[in-house]
């Protein structure tokens, strides 16, 4: 058993709503079957020795070493068998703990060794750093995810695979479900960015798509505002452009782009 952990797989974000990076809550809860197992059975299914130890100390104890699965587990909100072979992926029992034949557990040592790298050579040498100084953690990134990732990477992907309308499924379900998690980002200008991006990519229609949906759970932003009139324009959708350069100028009576171009349209 080599204590690795699940630290890092093919991306952690799925492609639809419903095997989607999404599913992350439902992770975090299905884990405490594992990691929460009563100590009288994890005691009997954990090994008396360990083998195969590459990171975690040779004598490490038992109740050690499993504090820091358990901290794994929590951290990628996975459940032992993400790195570990065998059993039957809610127990320990039957697991091999000792082989390497899962890719995952592989990356984790190597997760493991860049953290402790990092923390221990490259962020001493940060100028002025804090004191007491904060390490990384598997958590720092991950939180809750087994590949960690931004929110508007996640809808990215899914809206170049699946559609702008199942990227807007997949937030509200994300929002739904994980608001208070801490794992995403749902600000308005995490969103926002994914829309902008759309946007240099030459994909308007799916810009305004996320822009009217962000537009949902920020009605006084004049910045999904302006960004939707200009958007709006550009598509010759000049009626809707005018909404919505007047809205700004309900939110910004002083800003000046909204009110030239709402002339501009409004003369022509």
């Amino acid at each position: 058993m080599d204590g690795s952990g699940a630290m890092h797989n093919t991306l952690g974000v799925p492609v639809n709503v419903r095997t989607s990076f999404g599913n992350a809550g439902l992770l975090c809860g299905a884990v405490i079957g594992c990691a929460l197992i009563s100590p009288l059975t994890v005691r009997a299914q954990i090994p008396e020795e360990f083998t195969n130890l590459r990171f975690l100390p040779e004598d490490i104890t038992r109740d050690s070493l499993l504090e820091v699965m358990r901290g794994f587990s929590f951290a990628l909100g996975v459940r032992c068998q993400y790195c570990h072979v065998g059993g039957d992926g809610r127990s320990f029992e039957g697991v091999e703990f000792h082989k390497d034949d899962d890719p995952d557990k592989r990356k984790a040592r190597f997760m493991l060794r860049m953290v402790a790298n990092l923390n221990g050579m490259v962020l001493p040498l940060v100028p002025e750093r804090d004191d007491p100084p904060r390490a990384i953690e598997c958590k720092t990134c991950h939180r809750g995810l087994p590949r960690p990732t931004l929110l508007s990477q996640g809808l990215r992907e899914i809206l170049d695979e699946h559609g702008a309308d199942s990227a807007v499924a997949a937030y509200r379900n994300y929002r739904e479900s994980l608001m208070t998690s801490g794992t995403f980002d749902f600000g308005e200008w995490e969103t926002n960015v994914t829309a902008e991006r759309l946007t240099r990519d030459g994909r308007p229609r799916d810009a305004i798509a996320i822009y009217e949906l962000n537009a949902e759970f920020y009605p006084e932003s004049a910045s999904i505002a302006l960004a939707l009139a200009r958007l709006y324009e550009g598509e010759e959708e000049i009626e809707t452009a005018i909404g919505y350069y007047e809205r700004v100028l309900e939110l910004r009576p002083d800003n000046q782009a909204a009110q030239e171009r709402l002339e501009a349209l409004r003369g022509g």
